[in-house]
């Protein structure tokens, strides 16, 4: 009798790394359906990042605007950043929050931890919230980021989501998650 958590796996046959960096590698497996048949399936493989939703103590959001290349556009997304083998995601993202903001995290605390794109790549995200205390000093980014900081009330960034001009996944379900609408009611 199958054992039905089996039901419907795939078995890796092999693998064949096409790239690899410090950053990212892709794989391409090779493997065998349920049904017998074999293909093969491009795998984005990465460590992960973590993401934090900074919620002022006036009730505004913290976010950066950045270019990103794959979508060639800017984008307005919650700040975070990669998190290193064996680092805790907490240390990774309050690091980003200071480097690319000048905000400290405050009352830090996970919201949820989620594949970003289970069917393409195995990054994983942790998203976090937190009370943002704006810093000493100023943002300091990273030589390879060009970020701006952009401060707004949670509702207009939750209505950006809404409209369209939010777009990168982690970043709506914090705005929705911090601001009660997707459940956790957390602000």
């Amino acid at each position: 009798m199958a054992n039905f958590e089996d039901e419907g796996r795939w078995r890796t046959l092999g693998r064949e790394y096409l790239y690899e960096s410090p950053w990212c590698s892709f794989r391409v497996d090779e493997a065998r359906l349920p049904d017998g048949a074999e293909i093969e399936y491009g795998v984005l493989e990465s460590a992960g990042f973590a993401a934090v939703a900074p919620v002022t103590e006036g009730g505004g959001v913290v976010l950066v605007r950045q270019w990103r290349q794959p979508v060639e556009g800017f984008t307005l997304e919650l700040p975070g950043g990669g998190v290193e083998r064996g680092e805790d995601p907490r240390a990774a993202v309050g690091r980003e929050l200071l480097e690319e903001t000048g905000y400290r995290a405050e009352d830090l605390s996970r919201l949820v931890s989620l594949h970003t794109s289970p069917g393409r790549a195995t990054e994983v995200c942790h998203l976090f919230r937190c009370r943002a205390v704006r810093g000493l000093s100023g943002p300091r980014p990273e030589p390879t980021e060009f970020v701006s900081v952009v401060e707004m009330p949670l509702a207009e960034a939750v209505e950006k989501v809404y409209s369209g001009e939010i777009t990168a996944a982690t970043t709506v379900l914090g705005l929705l998650m911090v601001s009660g609408v997707a459940g956790g009611g957390c602000v």
